[in-house]
Formats: C-alpha cells, sequence, structure tokens
C-alpha cells in the first residue's frame, strides 16, 4: 500500500508524462492504479499525506467536525494545549449549534475515531531538560555536609522537612486562564503538611513569612519548638535575613539545596510534583466532562471556580501516596541512615 504522498507524486508524473511512464518511474506500479488515483485526484488531497488508504466508516456528524477541526486549528495557532477531553467537550457545544446532531454523546470511542479520521495525534510539549551543572559533583558533597546537622541534632524524621513551590494551571475552552501557585511541604517520616494555595499577585518573602506561620510552625512538634530541618531550594527569597530570622525563631535549622540541583535533591521535584499534577489533570477533565457548567451570554462555559480548584487540591493533596514522600527523601540523601545501610536508595 502506499501513502497519499506518495500517490500524489506519481499522478504528477502520470500527468505530465503519461500513466506508462509513471508505471516504470515508480517501480512498475500497475497503470490501473494509477488510473484509479487520477480518477481520486481530488479527495486524496483532502486525506493527511501519511494516510495509506481511505478506510473507515465515515463522519456522521460531517458539520460538527468540521467546525471542530476549525477550533483545533486556532488553538494550536494561539500555542494553547488541547486534551482529548476538552475535544470531547467542545464537541458537546458546537452539537448544539449544528443541525441533525440529536443524541450526539461525544463518547470516548466517537473521540478516538474522530482522531483518527483526521490524521490528529496526542502530543506533549516539548520542555527543555535541566541540565546538571558542571560541578555538581562538588555541589553534591556540599550539600551532603548538613548531615552534621543531623549528627549534631539527631533530628527525628518527623522533624525534617521539605517544602517547594510550583504553578499551577487551569485553562478552559476558550483560552481564560486561572493561574495560580501551589505550596506543598512534607516532612521525612512520610507526614503531609497543608498544602498553601496562592493565587495572583502576590509577592514571594511576605508569602514565605506568611507559610512559616501558617504552616509549619503548626506542624506536629512546631509549638514545642523542637529543634528542625527544613530543605529550600535556592531561589532568592529563602535566604533573606527575614526569613532566616524566622527560622532561628522556630528552633529551624535551614538546608538550601545548591542551584541546579534541584534534579537530584528535592524531594518533592524527585517524587510528588508530577503524580500530584497527573491527578490534577485527571480531577479537571473529569470535570469538564462530567460536571455541571454554566454559560456566559456569549455561550463561552466559565472557568471552573476557586472552590473547585481548591478542593481537587485538598482531595488530590489526601490520597497521595505516602511512600512516596518517604522515598522522595531516601533518594535525595537527606534522610538516609548514617551506616550507609540505605545508600542503595540514592538518586
Amino acid at each position: 500500500s502506499y501513502t497519499t504522498a506518495e500517490k500524489l507524486k506519481v499522478f504528477s508524473c502520470a500527468e505530465a508524462h503519461g500513466n506508462r511512464a509513471a508505471s516504470h518511474e515508480f517501480d512498475d506500479i500497475a497503470e490501473s492504479n494509477i488510473w484509479l488515483w487520477r480518477r481520486q485526484k481530488e479527495p486524496l488531497q483532502a486525506l493527511p499525506r501519511m494516510k495509506m488508504a481511505e478506510r473507515g466508516k465515515s463522519a456522521a456528524y460531517p458539520e460538527l467536525e468540521a467546525k471542530l477541526v476549525e477550533w483545533i486549528a486556532e488553538c494550536r495557532q494561539q500555542g494553547g494545549g488541547v486534551s482529548i477531553a476538552e475535544v470531547r467537550m467542545k464537541a458537546l457545544t458546537i452539537a448544539k449549534t449544528c443541525a441533525n446532531t440529536a443524541g450526539f454523546k461525544a463518547s470516548y470511542g466517537w473521540g478516538n475515531r474522530f482522531m483518527n479520521r483526521h490524521g490528529l495525534l496526542v502530543q506533549c510539549q516539548t520542555t527543555i531538560a535541566q541540565k546538571l551543572p558542571m560541578d555538581s559533583d562538588t555541589k553534591l558533597l556540599q550539600f551532603q555536609s548538613l548531615s552534621k546537622l543531623q549528627k549534631q541534632h539527631c533530628y527525628d524524621l518527623s522533624l525534617i522537612g521539605n517544602t517547594d513551590q510550583t504553578p499551577l494551571h487551569f485553562d478552559n475552552l476558550y483560552d481564560r486562564t486561572l493561574e495560580l501557585r501551589s505550596a506543598k511541604t512534607i516532612s521525612a517520616d512520610r507526614t503531609k503538611l497543608l498544602p498553601y494555595i496562592v493565587f495572583k499577585r502576590k509577592t514571594m518573602p511576605a508569602l514565605m513569612l506568611d507559610w512559616l506561620q501558617t504552616v509549619w510552625a503548626k506542624r506536629p512538634c512546631g509549638l514545642k519548638r523542637k529543634r528542625s530541618l527544613v530543605v529550600l531550594d535556592a531561589f532568592q527569597c529563602h535566604c533573606m535575613l527575614s526569613i532566616k530570622k524566622r527560622l532561628q525563631q522556630d528552633k529551624t535549622d535551614l538546608a538550601i539545596i545548591p542551584g541546579g540541583m534541584t534534579k537530584m535533591l528535592q524531594p518533592l521535584d524527585v517524587t510528588v510534583n508530577k503524580p500530584m499534577k497527573d491527578a490534577l489533570r485527571r480531577k479537571r477533565n473529569t470535570w469538564l466532562l462530567e460536571g455541571e457548567h454554566t454559560f456566559t451570554a456569549g455561550g463561552r462555559m466559565r472557568t471552573p471556580t476557586l472552590q473547585d480548584v481548591t478542593q481537587w487540591i485538598a482531595d488530590v493533596w489526601l490520597e497521595l501516596d505516602l511512600t512516596m514522600i518517604r522515598k522522595g527523601f531516601l533518594k535525595c540523601s537527606i534522610s538516609n541512615a548514617k551506616d550507609g545501610s540505605e545508600d542503595d536508595a540514592l538518586w
């Protein structure tokens, strides 16, 4: 079998030099095939270039699918990502404006067939992977010197914590974005402290001080002022004098992860952030397909409410597997036994 692109190339040659010449030029393709392809020129030109043949059931709702393909193209031109769940949700919206769409359900199977009919693929957005710095070995040894603090103070695992800020984006179908930054905190004994959700337009130093007061100070044993250790990345505000003074008041030692090393030394980055974001994405897709939606006068679906988003984060954080947390601290060389018995878990 031949792709659409190959067929178009063959009959272009046939149009210029004749079917027989094209047959000899392209490895003795049968002249009857070339004759057939030339009769199908217009339908072939409309097919995706890598499609092998026009097989399968034709679209039951051609008008709806044409509008949906146009919408997907507009989203991609604007640089936005489009998921299958969003395509199905948008199809339901478009169906209300098209004739002969009674009973249309935008099922999962229909979504797959729609993708196949129009040559669409689901691809991950490409990102630039974090590269370790040239002096990563030196920085690694430098960070591991925090073991001196551990030997000196003998921190209980429940008193070793890590917090990290990660941006979360909840787009609706019409490119209106609800953006928030969620700070998550874990301790080496697998305890999860309350997630700290920050909506737009807040300054990070003030947020960090508020987080220390409302979350870290109220952790288990926090009111007793037991000597603790918190591990933070090298974000500038984490090293400010006001932050260090507040930590001293709480009898908390500070360990800073060297720049460029969070890939190896940040427990939340290593084991927690990705599964949590994946779970939040599933929550959002379920809301898109099954939730109760309201629309503006212009027919646009409203974004999820702040209460919706906050509830999703709370649910996902509560459901997070505790063993991931313990594993993260071990992999990052923070809570390992000093006799070397847990060194096999590193990195």
